[in-house]
């Protein structure tokens, strides 16, 4: 009965706060006193033990989570453009407007913040400082306002995982008061300069300092491919392998005595503590610490203690210290090898009077059942699974605990102690390049996962691995369900349109059967774009394998600034622009086509141009049988409007996405009427420089019968037009928004964006 206790009161812990981020409200302070309240009679009265569990996550999710919405309000409560002391909490790294780092702000306009409602931000800055230092300037503040797609980065996810409130950005000069404890500033430092001209300096800092920004692309994507990328990501089994470098070097010592024989384990802490320091204490290696801490704890103790409760333990540690840890990618990652671990200790006590060949059986049936029960997290978080992951990390796993990773030790302590450890990476590098070698035939073995197949895996995988245990009824049921999953979806009829939310820019999905074409990528910036960040993970999470077209509207970067990756990765059969391009068909006045049974009309520009500015986008009208259409307008003006009111064009249409991101330089009063849609789409980003949309223009169409949605607000919107209906959907759902966005996302109002 204790034993079923105790794993109710962990269970329902757990469960109560891996749900919190989810919640569509955070509810007042008030409502933690009856928390309190109900925990005291809990404790008190025998009948209610089993909600002791649920009532102590309630309050401590009430804690965080209005502390992180007092937080926001503390920074935002203030003018737009403020002076802030702030302490450089991370490296800081290049980007599009300079450098950026994470900062914790310790005062606003002088006014010093108490130290648990102190925001942590992210700083822009034009120039680079030590970690540790406090900075004093005067910044611009922003919401954070990530685009929203059905795939792709999530800013605001990310944001929030990390405990970040805003961004930051500074405006003037900065006052800079140097940390007394720049000690791992200077080491890196001395090991990035000892690596400056080695090929893998970008791997063995990651290993060394948690810092990635010096990985090149075809590194990341290698590693990622291969499965392997989790390996220069420290984290618990980074963490592990210090405490047992330091653990080994103990056992010497434990053997001068009764006095000495807990020095493995002291001084094994003591090295995991230095890692994890190292890497900054990044949150990965705060959760592998508190891990450690349990692990230790147990065994001084001498607990029995069953595999199902030592798991529920560590979790219930974590989420104690990070009760929203379950947002994040890396937690269910951490948590995966934590089973292992786990699992594999398990199945060690059951083979320890076995022989060798016995044990080696069982630890590789071990990691056969952690890469089995990986495949769907994979799936989830990163839309595909490696096929040959198992294969690499079976052999790669012990390469890098072995030898790589104790390497990484010796070089930064010979560093420390003011040596030069060149000859040390350079072994590492040897080490590294067959990694790397092999690594890079793994493209071909990634496969990228449908969403709609994500359950499916979820079912198959949950049959692997309780397939000893399944009855026959269980399994006919699994079956039935893995069966109802694999029924294709409706693609008879229906054809939609997907604006996809790429910030400021534009870029539409059109798709039907099965097929698709892309009018406008999006921008492009220094080492991304929206077609790799956005429009490529929407099309590999829905199976999409080529594209059938692209239309470009026009060459501004923020409507065609991916177009060469798009045409790498994606291949369109055909390509249309209004501007003479190479390999392009013209999209121009009086050309017409149909496909999958929409017809295509061009309705501008007049003809073909060598440079095509906003008034040359290309502007096309798509309908259907049924009589439904949908007009694309790119970034057309006023003067373009005009023009086709003077021809007489076929303007009207059921859907219009708004010219030119909803300026007041386009949607003229008579084009708009003209146009008579009964829907108005505007791609643009929250917060923008430009203050769009118009506030005018949105008047506009509203007092034409038209409703008015946009990216910014919205998120992602998808149009489905099926025989005479038509349904819109949006990623940010009118019924429901987890509190957590509401909260990064009311700043939007804040600004005066809200219409």
């Amino acid at each position: 009965m204790a034993l079923i206790k105790n794993n109710w009161l962990l269970s329902s812990y757990c469960l109560t706060l891996l749900s919190s981020p989810y919640w569509p409200k955070m509810p007042g302070m008030i409502y933690c006193w009856w928390g309190v309240l109900l925990l005291f009679f809990a404790l008190r009265i025998h009948q209610l033990w089993y909600t002791i569990g649920i009532c102590t996550a309630l309050i401590l999710v009430l804690l965080h989570g209005n502390i992180f919405k007092r937080q926001s309000d503390v920074l935002f409560q203030s003018k737009h453009d403020i002076t802030i002391n702030v302490k450089v909490d991370s490296f800081f790294t290049p980007n599009s407007f300079g450098y950026s780092a994470q900062a914790q702000v310790l005062s606003i306009n002088n006014t010093p913040i108490r130290w648990w409602m102190q925001p942590k931000v992210k700083l822009y800055t034009t120039g680079q400082y030590d970690p540790g230092d406090i900075l004093k300037m005067s910044v611009t503040i922003k919401p954070i306002t990530g685009v929203f797609n059905e795939a792709g980065f999530d800013s605001e996810r990310y944001f929030f995982s990390q405990g970040i409130v805003a961004k930051v950005f500074a405006r003037s000069d900065i006052e800079v008061k140097k940390s007394g404890d720049t000690w791992r500033y200077r080491l890196f430092q001395q090991v990035a300069q000892q690596l400056r001209d080695d090929s893998l300096k970008g791997i063995i800092l990651a290993l060394s300092f948690a810092n990635r920004h010096d990985l090149t692309e075809q590194q990341w994507q290698v590693l990622k491919e291969s499965g392997l990328a989790h390996l220069i990501a420290i984290s618990g089994l980074h963490i592990g392998i210090a405490y047992s470098f330091g653990f080994l070097l103990g056992i010497p010592v434990s053997r001068l005595g009764r006095r000495w024989l807990w020095t493995p384990v002291i001084l094994g802490g003591c090295s995991a503590l230095i890692y994890a320091w190292l890497a900054g204490f990044s949150l990965p290696t705060q959760r592998a610490i508190l891990m450690l801490l349990i692990h230790i704890v147990l065994r001084m103790n001498h607990s029995r203690v069953s595999l199902r409760e030592r798991f529920l333990l560590t979790l219930s540690g974590i989420l104690t210290i990070h009760p929203f840890a379950g947002i994040s990618a890396s937690f269910w990652m951490s948590f995966a090898a934590v089973f292992f671990v786990l699992y594999l200790v398990n199945q060690e006590r059951d083979v320890l009077h076995r022989d060798r060949v016995g044990k080696l059986i069982r630890q590789m049936k071990g990691h056969l059942v952690l890469m089995i029960g990986m495949l769907p997290v994979s799936a989830y978080f990163f839309g595909g699974v490696s096929l040959i992951s198992p294969l690499y990390n079976l052999v790669f796993i012990p390469w890098f605990s072995v030898l790589v990773v104790p390497l990484v030790f010796v070089g930064l302590l010979v560093t420390s102690l003011g040596g030069s450890a060149i000859l040390i990476w350079q072994v590492i590098h040897g080490l590294l390049e067959p990694v790397m070698w092999a690594a890079s035939f793994a493209g071909p073995a990634w496969l990228f996962t449908p969403s709609h197949l994500i359950a499916l895996l979820i079912i198959a995988t949950t049959v692997v691995l309780l397939w000893p245990i399944l009855s026959s009824r269980s399994l006919g049921f699994f079956l039935v369900m893995m069966c109802g999953f694999s029924v294709g979806r409706n693609t008879t009829t229906d054809w939609q349109i997907d604006i996809l939310d790429v910030g400021h820019g534009l870029s539409v999905l059109i798709g039907r059967h099965g097929h698709y074409i892309l009018y406008d990528t999006g921008k492009s910036w220094p080492g991304g774009s929206m077609v790799q960040s956005v429009v490529t993970p929407i099309l590999r999470q829905r199976g999409i394998r080529h594209l059938d077209g692209l239309i470009l509207s026009h060459l501004d970067n923020d409507h065609a600034g991916g177009r060469f990756e798009l045409e790498k990765v994606w291949h369109p059969q055909w390509k249309r622009a209004s501007e003479f391009l190479p390999g392009y068909q013209p999209c121009a006045q009086g050309h017409s086509w149909q496909w999958q049974g929409l017809t295509f009309d061009v309705l501008w520009p007049p003809k073909r141009v060598v440079k095509a500015d906003n008034d040359a986008s290309c502007t096309l009208r798509i309908s259907d049988d049924d009589g439904h259409s949908i007009l694309l307008t790119g970034d057309i003006e006023k003067g373009s409007e005009w023009q086709m009111l003077q021809q007489d064009l076929p303007l009207g249409s059921d859907v219009v996405i708004v010219p030119h991101h909803g300026s007041d330089t386009s949607s003229s009063p008579l084009w708009v009427k003209r146009v008579g849609a009964e829907l108005a789409i505007a791609s643009l980003a929250g917060v923008n420089r430009w203050h769009l949309p118009n506030k005018g223009v949105v008047k506009r169409y509203q007092q034409n019968g038209t409703q008015w949605l946009d990216t910014a607000i919205s998120g992602q919107v998808r149009v489905i037009i099926s025989g005479q209906k038509r349904e819109v959907n949006t990623m940010r759902s009118e019924t429901f928004s987890p509190w957590y966005r509401q909260t990064l996302r009311k700043q939007v109002e804040w600004r005066g964006y809200s219409r």
